[in-house]
């Protein structure tokens, strides 16, 4: 009865991601539209840090609760999990791939992406292989180099959008919502937020819980579970951004939230108090993180090379993700079960 209780909590608070996600998506195309700063840097960067709230809330709390695995496991597993998203968003937006119609600015987002995870795998290496533990205050060297990278990588992304603006007629021109101001249109996008940061605190909750009761590493739980649901707004925002002809805005905000995810192991440093995050946590997630990199790898590729052929509405470079993501998940649960 526990179980069951718990289960639907954890339901609850997904449909309060779900509902709040659809429209976080369509305030900020109508604030890219309003503001004049475009979709790929609304989506890379605005849309990407709201719909990337559940993952902050959630890792922070983990990290408070003493459940590093958790907050670890979350950030990679979500990073995963939103580059899959991008298999549904071409199987939605019609004929042909999808990286057909966006821009190649993503490709600098992309990498700085796999840089960050790169540089948290190499941390992880150094602590579990070579005992290399390296702090300031409690805080970990490897979470402040993160933070930096995560600034430079904004800051960069920033100053290239400026230096190429995309072309306008690749861009949504119509305005879906001409009632909304853009006053209107932030209150709406900063309330759910709101929603978003609520459902997330309590996502961690839940998931401890799972864990403790069905008995399933929380590594898993954080890779596979608590990420997909973390991992909702993206979902939602970004299919939304499709069904509105907002290509840019989509693939944005999925690298923008790769990106994101990275610092948010920062800020869960910052609250862990047991110890150093990194350190602390099972040398799984470097398998996490390894898929992730492959996947984001295929996807560049396919957004470099822009290949016309496709299969059942998908592209080649979707198909592979997908499976990549796929044969992870079933690692990651054979693992979570060994280890238990």
């Amino acid at each position: 009865m526990q179980l069951i209780q718990i289960w639907l909590k954890f339901i609850l608070m997904a449909l309060l991601i779900i509902i709040s996600g659809t429209y976080l998506s369509r305030f900020g195309d109508i604030i890219a539209d309003k503001s004049g700063l475009g979709q790929a840097f609304i989506g890379g960067i605005l849309i990407a840090m709201a719909t990337s709230l559940p993952e902050l809330v959630t890792s922070i709390s983990s990290a408070v609760v003493g459940v590093p695995d958790i907050a670890v496991g979350n950030a990679f597993g979500s990073n995963t999990f939103n580059l899959v998203i991008l298999a549904f968003a071409d199987l939605i937006q019609g004929r042909g791939p999808l990286l057909l119609r966006v821009n190649y600015s993503h490709i600098l987002s992309g990498l700085i992406g796999i840089l960050l995870s790169s540089l948290v795998v190499f941390s992880l290496i150094l602590s579990h292989f070579l005992n290399i533990h390296l702090s300031i205050f409690g805080l970990g060297v490897d979470s402040i180099i993160l933070l930096f990278t995560y600034i430079v990588g904004v800051r960069m992304i920033y100053r290239y959008d400026k230096k190429n603006p995309l072309d306008p007629n690749e861009e949504k021109e119509a305005d879906p919502n001409p009632d909304y101001t853009l006053r209107k249109a932030g209150f709406g996008f900063f309330a759910c937020a709101v929603v978003i940061v609520f459902s997330g605190y309590y996502l961690t909750i839940t998931a401890d819980q799972l864990s403790a009761l069905t008995g399933i590493d929380q590594s898993f739980i954080g890779s596979i579970l608590v990420a997909a649901a973390t991992s909702l707004p993206e979902f939602v925002a970004t299919i939304s951004a499709v069904r509105l002809n907002a290509y840019n805005m989509a693939v944005g905000n999925i690298f923008g939230s790769n990106i994101f995810n990275m610092a948010v192991i920062f800020f869960a440093d910052l609250f862990y108090r047991q110890g150093i995050l990194l350190a602390d946590v099972k040398i799984v997630h470097i398998l996490t993180a390894a898929i992730g990199i492959v996947m984001a790898t295929i996807i560049l590729i396919g957004l470099f090379y822009r290949s016309r052929r496709s299969f059942l509405f998908l592209g080649w470079d979707s198909i592979a993700a997908a499976a990549v993501y796929l044969i992870g998940v079933y690692m990651l649960f054979r693992l979570g079960l060994n280890i238990m």
